[in-house]
């Protein structure tokens, strides 16, 4: 663990915009997703299929959560976010990390990040390990990064527990441990979060971290497709042709 090279960190981000506001978190490199061979996997279309799979999980900039509208900036929530309330604090990051209403200023929206994560805010506590992931505002640094992770994770926040799972799963700020990834996957999926359903799905489909299981990769992939999550719903189309 330790900081990343900011030549060589990977600037994929899934922008996530909910009813507080707008999250990132992290998704799979395009190197993660050149895979090897995976096991009991022979044929070049089924490899294919594979592939399709896990490079779904791939998006520079998607949208989820509804279509709230993200809070802009105002005197009023300055005022709340100098009182020390937390929930105004990691809105008013969102305001100047990303420019709403305010110019933009991502070192100055990454340091009202801290001030909520400090407080317990778990949103904030997961952008923060987005920025210090991305050296986005700050300094890169994958051990800070984790650390503010797991906290917004010991909160139950989805998608903090589906970057802990990656992070497991692809050996990154951890030893590889593909059963330890595919265990926070599942906290997540339970939480009935598209994303990390769909990653359970590709770890079925793969045999990463569990025995491989086609029809358990479908069953997982349609949970999340009943959300109308676009990666399972192409991944359903490859796998269940009509």
């Amino acid at each position: 663990m330790g900081k990343i090279n900011p030549r060589n960190r990977q600037r994929n981000i899934l922008i996530n915009k909910n009813k507080s506001g707008i999250s990132f978190r992290q998704t799979l490199s395009r190197k993660e997703n050149r895979l090897a061979r995976p096991r009991g996997v022979t044929s070049l279309n089924k490899m294919k299929i594979l592939l399709f799979l896990w490079i779904g999980l791939v998006s520079l900039i998607a949208w989820a959560e509804g279509p709230t509208v993200p809070v802009n900036y105002s005197a009023e929530l300055q005022a709340q976010a100098d009182k020390g309330d937390e929930d105004a604090q990691f809105q008013l990051g969102d305001c100047y990390f990303f420019g709403l209403g305010v110019k933009k200023d991502q070192r100055e929206g990454v340091a009202w990040y801290r001030k909520a994560a400090e407080q317990g805010q778990m949103k904030a506590q997961f952008n923060l390990g987005g920025c210090l992931h991305e050296g986005l505002g700050t300094e890169p640094s994958l051990t800070e990064a984790i650390y503010w992770w797991r906290k917004a994770a010991g909160q139950d926040y989805p998608p903090a527990e589906i970057s802990i799972g990656d992070a497991y799963v692809f050996g990154r700020g951890f030893a590889q441990d593909e059963e330890e990834g595919v265990r926070w996957y599942r906290k997540a999926a339970k939480q009935n979060y598209a994303a990390a359903q769909h990653r359970l799905g590709n770890c079925y489909f793969n045999g990463q971290g569990v025995q491989r299981s086609v029809v358990q990769a479908i069953q997982w992939y349609r949970k999340a497709a009943e959300q109308n999550y676009g990666p399972s719903l192409k991944a359903l189309a490859k796998l269940e042709p009509e």
